[in-house]
C-alpha cells in the first residue's frame, strides 16, 4: 500500500468529509430511490437507522484513506459503480468500464473528482427526496357528465369483492381453528340476514380473469380478454355490469386498486372512481412492529431488489453449489420465501385494510340510488395481520403457495399458510362487523342491497390448477384454488344457506334479477360445473369439469400429502 506523504495527510486530515462524502451518497442513492419508488415514510426511525449504518461504512472508508489511497480508491469506485448498477442495469462490460475509469479518476485527480461528485449527488439525492414529497396520491376522480340527484326510489348497493377469499364449504376442517372460523362466519352471514352460498366458486384463478369476466357478464376462454397492460398494472376496457346499472339509474362510486383499473372507463360515467396502491410500502412502514423488524425487512428488500445480486444468487444455485456438492461439501439452499433471496414483497394486504376503513367512510355516506363498487385485496396475501388485526412482522409473514418452488411445497407448509391465513380473515370480519353495526345505527343496513364474494380461492393448494400439471392436481388443489366466497343480502329476504356448487358469475347475474326485477343477459352455461386451466404464457385457457362436490369436506393436509 503507498503511504501518505506528510502534505496529503494534512489535506485528508482537514477535508475529511470530501473523502467520506461521496462513498455515503453512493450508498444513499440507490436507497432513498428504493424507498421513494415504494413509497416508504424516509423520515421513519429505521431509514435513519440504515443511514447511520452506511455513513460508518463510509467513514470506515474515509479513515482508510489515511493509509492508503489505492484501497481507498478501489473501494469508493466500487461503491459509485453499484449506485449506476442499481440504478441503470448496464451489462457487465459497462460496469466494469465505469468501475475501472473511477479508479482512475480518483487516482489522478483525487480533489477535483471528490468535489465534483459529491456536489453531483448532493444534488441527485435533493432531487429523489423532493420528487418523492411532491408526488400525488390516487385521488378522486370525479365525472362531470354524471351529476343528476340520485334516484331516491332505488335502493343503495354496496358490492365488495374480497380478493383471495377461499369459499365456507372449501375451508379445510382439520384442525380446530378451520372448524371454528367456518362456523363464525356462517354464524356471522345468518345473523346478517345474507342468503350465502358455502359451494360458490370461480371460474378463473387469477383476479384479471375472474373480475374482468364478472363484470363483463361473460365466460372468455381468451386469457385477459377484457384488460389491457401488464405487469401488475391492467386497465379493464369494458365494464357491462357499470352500464347496466347506469342504465337502471344508479349513481356509480368505484375504490378500486391500480392493480386493476376501473375509472379509466370510457363508455360508462362514474360520478367518483379511487384507485388505491397496492404496490408501495408506505403502509408497511406504519405497521406497529418493532423497529428492528421493518429495519431488516427494508434493508433485505433493498438488496434483493439488486438485480446483479440475484445472478450471483443464480450462479450459486446453478453451479457453485452443484460443483460444492461434487466434492462432498454440503452447501445451503438458498431459500425462496426469505425477504434476503427470492420472496418479493407485495403489500396487497397492509395497503388494502387501511383503504377497508376509507370504504367503510364512503358506505356510510351513500345515499339511496347510489352503488358504491370497491375491490379490495383482503384476505389476500401477504398474512399479516393476526386474528385480532394486530400485525406480525413481514419478515414472519407468508405468501401463497404459488410464490414457492414446487419443490419447497409440503403439506406442512400448507397448513402453516392456513393458519396465517385464516388469522387474516378473522381480521377481515372484524371490519365486516364493525362496518354492518354502524350501518344498523345510521339506519342505512336494512335497506341496503349488499352483495360481497371473493375472486378466486385462497390458492394454497400443493399444485396450482394449470394446463401442464393437468395429470397430477388433486381435488384439494382445485378447491384450494377456486372455492371462493358468495354472500347476497336483497331487503325482504331471508337469509339462507346453500351448499350446493354454482358459479360466481352466475349468482351475480341471478341477485341483479332477485334484487332490481331485471337481470342482464345470461350466456348459455355448461349442464356441469366447469372451470379454465391456466394455460401459462398461451392465451386460450382449457375448460375442464370441476372435480369437487361440496357436500363433502375438503382434503385435509394430511389427506393432499398421502396423495
Amino acid at each position: 500500500m503507498e503511504c501518505l506523504k506528510a502534505s496529503q495527510v494534512s489535506w485528508v486530515g482537514r477535508r475529511l468529509g470530501v473523502v467520506l462524502w461521496p462513498p455515503f451518497l453512493g450508498l444513499v442513492i440507490p436507497f432513498t430511490s428504493y424507498g421513494t419508488d415504494r413509497l416508504y415514510p424516509l423520515m421513519s426511525f429505521e431509514v435513519w437507522l440504515i443511514l447511520a449504518g452506511m455513513f460508518l461504512v463510509s467513514f470506515v472508508m474515509a479513515s482508510i484513506r489515511l493509509s492508503s489511497r489505492l484501497a481507498y480508491a478501489v473501494m469508493v469506485a466500487a461503491v459509485l459503480t453499484f449506485a449506476v448498477d442499481y440504478l441503470a442495469a448496464p451489462n457487465k462490460f459497462i460496469v466494469l468500464s465505469v468501475f475501472g475509469t473511477m479508479v482512475a479518476l480518483i487516482w489522478r485527480i483525487e480533489q477535483t473528482f471528490l468535489l465534483v461528485v459529491s456536489a453531483f449527488l448532493c444534488v441527485f439525492v435533493a432531487t429523489t427526496v423532493v420528487r418523492a414529497a411532491l408526488r400525488e396520491e390516487p385521488g378522486i376522480h370525479v365525472s362531470t357528465e354524471h351529476s343528476a340527484i340520485p334516484a331516491a326510489s332505488l335502493p343503495r348497493l354496496i358490492h365488495l369483492v374480497l380478493d383471495e377469499h377461499l369459499g365456507i364449504e372449501g375451508i379445510p376442517t382439520d384442525t380446530d381453528h378451520a372448524r371454528e372460523l367456518k362456523h363464525k362466519l356462517k354464524q356471522f352471514y345468518q345473523r346478517y340476514g345474507f342468503e350465502l352460498y358455502g359451494g360458490a366458486y370461480s371460474r378463473y384463478t387469477e383476479s384479471v380473469n375472474a373480475i374482468p369476466n364478472l363484470v363483463n357478464f361473460s365466460q372468455e376462454s381468451v386469457d385477459r380478454a377484457f384488460v389491457s397492460g401488464d405487469q401488475s398494472f391492467y386497465r379493464l376496457l369494458e365494464n357491462r355490469y357499470f352500464k347496466f346499472l347506469h342504465e337502471q339509474g344508479y349513481q356509480l362510486h368505484v375504490v378500486g386498486t391500480d392493480y386493476l383499473d376501473f375509472c379509466s372507463i370510457q363508455d360508462t360515467p362514474l360520478k367518483s372512481c379511487t384507485n388505491y396502491s397496492w404496490y408501495t410500502l408506505e403502509n408497511v412502514g406504519r405497521l406497529n412492529v418493532s423497529v428492528l423488524s421493518k429495519t431488516s425487512m427494508l434493508l433485505a428488500l433493498f438488496v434483493a431488489k439488486y438485480d446483479r445480486y440475484q445472478r450471483v444468487l443464480n450462479l450459486y444455485e446453478g453451479s457453485m453449489r452443484p460443483l460444492l456438492l461434487s466434492y462432498g461439501l454440503p452447501m445451503p439452499v438458498v431459500n425462496p420465501e426469505s425477504l434476503w433471496t427470492r420472496r418479493k414483497l407485495q403489500a396487497s394486504s397492509v395497503n388494502a385494510m387501511r383503504a377497508m376503513d376509507a370504504v367503510s367512510k364512503r358506505i356510510l355516506q351513500l345515499p339511496r340510488g347510489s352503488m358504491l363498487f370497491a375491490h379490495l385485496l383482503l384476505p389476500h396475501f401477504p398474512y399479516v395481520f393476526r386474528e385480532d388485526c394486530s400485525p406480525r412482522s413481514i419478515l414472519e409473514s407468508l405468501d401463497y403457495m404459488r410464490s414457492t418452488p414446487q419443490e419447497f411445497r409440503t403439506s406442512e407448509g400448507r397448513g402453516l399458510r392456513y393458519d396465517q391465513y385464516l388469522s387474516q380473515v378473522e381480521c377481515l370480519y372484524i371490519k365486516l362487523d364493525d362496518l354492518f353495526r354502524r350501518m344498523q345505527s345510521d339506519g342505512i343496513f336494512s335497506d341496503s342491497i349488499i352483495i360481497i364474494h371473493g375472486d378466486h380461492g385462497a390458492r394454497l393448494g400443493l399444485r396450482f390448477p394449470e394446463v401442464d400439471n393437468q395429470g397430477k392436481l388433486t381435488e384439494a388443489d382445485y378447491v384450494d384454488a377456486l372455492s371462493t366466497l358468495y354472500a347476497v343480502r336483497i331487503p325482504g329476504k331471508p337469509g339462507s344457506y346453500d351448499p350446493s356448487l354454482h358459479a360466481i358469475d352466475d349468482l351475480l347475474i341471478d341477485t341483479l334479477g332477485a334484487s332490481l326485477g331485471r337481470a342482464p343477459a345470461n350466456p348459455i352455461p355448461w349442464r356441469k360445473p366447469f372451470i379454465y386451466l391456466n394455460a401459462g404464457r398461451r392465451k386460450e385457457q382449457m375448460p375442464v369439469e370441476l372435480p369437487w362436490q361440496p357436500s363433502y369436506p375438503p382434503p385435509s393436509t394430511a389427506d393432499v400429502q398421502r396423495r
